[in-house]
């Protein structure tokens, strides 16, 4: 399997990334979140796939990148 969860996740210039992956697919990105402690993990069945959503728990980037506040 050739996730590349790990480069998005220290060389990304955003605050929230989200991909989707086959269900076997799910542990590998857990995994990777575990080398990335800056980073929260969101995991919503799509069908017959996943979409992972990861967000940075602190913001680096402000506008569209940013995460929603939850503030509507």
């Amino acid at each position: 399997m050739g996730l590349e969860v790990g480069w998005y996740l220290r060389f990304a210039r955003t605050d929230r990334i989200e991909a989707l992956v086959c269900p076997k697919g799910v542990p590998q990105v857990r995994h990777e979140m575990h080398s990335h402690p800056g980073w929260s993990l969101e995991v919503e069945e799509r069908g017959d796939h996943a979409l992972t959503r990861m967000t940075r728990l602190k913001p680096v980037y402000a506008g569209e990148d940013a995460p929603a506040s939850g503030k509507e």
